[in-house]
């Protein structure tokens, strides 16, 4: 911790952070959520006669005050997760960590030349999502240096990065920490380059090391499970008619969330039955054929329940603004909990579980693994092959029995 902030009691510490939050423009109903949340602390920590903050009181506030069990993500409460994360950042630190937000834009001091590097990114042919990434890992590391008072790239310090990667590393996990290392030394060098920088302070950025690891078990969801989902949809309201077809769409054709988002009209061949598309991600043509459930799904929203739009997309949101869907994960998630699926332990929480849930059906099948690859638009077989890890039912066909001691 730093001397000017381990001495801070509950009170002054939620007052510090506050000032951190309405500085980087937040909506006045988003900062007005934090500090209700931090008026509920500081009462709950005066009734138990706390004065001093740390993770574990923030646990216990969460745990008599929300019902959250520690260790544990429920999306519902994603702002008092946030609110905890915020104060052991400024604690610890003295800065808090920016996370993602609507119209972001870069610092003032820093915009140019990050700009300037977004637009070589793409004169150098990078895909539309890989800007994208890395230009949420620049608002980051951006938002981070400006909370640190830097008024220029001239003025970063080892210091500083060898801070954003403590506070990194404390707040992501070690392959997303390893990832927005890897963008932000290619930025650092960029801005070497082109004289932005004196000196190639790149190199001063650690490498995390990803260590070879066991596959994990991709998040899925039984048959069962699925189809109880389905069921949950009101099929007779508008906005039931399209989030039916969106989860069908990734639950039977096991397209990508930025498939499901981009789909057009002209992209269904409805005389044959297929849907040819370029995949978002990896820029790919993928030709799928379209189930008769799915199609009239799709047919059944565009004919009675898509609203007047100009959006070339087919799926957009329920109310006004008409714009093409923001967020589908939201989708899977609503129908899971009228379900009574439970979903905070799962690795994904959106709709990527049906696609990986696709695979696992296709292979208890016993379809071959070039199929599947084929069906998911991988463009390497390595790529598909992750899923043997997660058939179950094969993996206990070759369990060996172990002789008694």
């Amino acid at each position: 911790m730093s001397d000017e902030t381990k001495q801070l009691t509950i009170s002054q510490l939620t007052e510090s952070v506050i000032p951190y939050i309405e500085e980087k423009n937040y909506s006045e109903s988003y900062v007005k959520g934090f500090k209700l949340i931090f008026a509920r602390l500081n009462k709950y920590c005066y009734e138990q006669q706390i004065e001093y903050f740390s993770t574990e009181v923030g646990q216990r506030f969460m745990h008599d005050c929300y019902g959250l069990q520690p260790g544990t993500v429920n999306r519902k409460f994603s702002r008092c997760h946030r609110a905890m994360d915020m104060l052991a950042d400024f604690q610890q630190f003295n800065a808090v960590m920016i996370r993602r937000r609507l119209n972001r834009k870069f610092p003032e001091q820093f915009c140019v030349q990050a700009e300037a590097y977004l637009i070589h990114m793409e004169k150098n042919y990078a895909q539309p999502n890989t800007v994208l990434s890395h230009k949420k890992a620049m608002h980051r590391f951006l938002d981070f240096l400006d909370s640190k008072g830097v008024k220029s790239y001239r003025d970063i310090t080892v210091e500083h990065l060898n801070l954003y990667i403590t506070i990194t590393l404390c707040n992501y996990a070690k392959d997303s920490a390893r990832c927005l290392f890897s963008i932000i030394r290619r930025f650092l060098k960029y801005l070497f380059e082109a004289g932005t920088l004196p000196q190639d302070i790149s190199v001063k950025l650690v490498s995390v090391p990803g260590g070879k690891q066991s596959a994990h078990l991709p998040s899925t969801l039984t048959q069962e499970q699925i189809e109880n989902i389905l069921a949950c949809v009101d099929r007779d309201s508008p906005m039931g008619k399209r989030d039916y077809a969106v989860l069908l769409l990734a639950a039977k054709l096991g397209l990508r969330v930025s498939d499901i988002r981009s789909l057009k009209p002209q992209d269904i061949d409805w005389k044959s039955h297929k849907i040819h598309i370029t995949q978002v991600k990896t820029r790919e043509p993928l030709v799928l054929p379209l189930p008769s459930d799915v199609g009239w799904a799709i047919i059944d929203y565009m004919k009675n329940a898509r609203p007047v739009s100009d959006s070339p997309e087919i799926f957009l949101r329920n109310v006004a603004p008409y714009i093409p869907l923001q967020n589908p994960d939201n989708i899977l998630i609503r129908y899971m909990r009228m379900a009574k699926i439970p979903y905070e332990r799962l690795q994904h929480h959106g709709l990527h579980i049906l696609r990986h849930s696709l695979a696992t059906h296709m292979l208890e099948n016993e379809i071959p693994i070039t199929t599947i690859q084929g069906v998911l638009g991988h463009m390497s077989i390595e790529t598909t092959r992750r899923y043997t890890g997660i058939d179950v039912r094969q993996l206990k066909e070759c369990a060996m029995e172990i002789p008694a001691l």
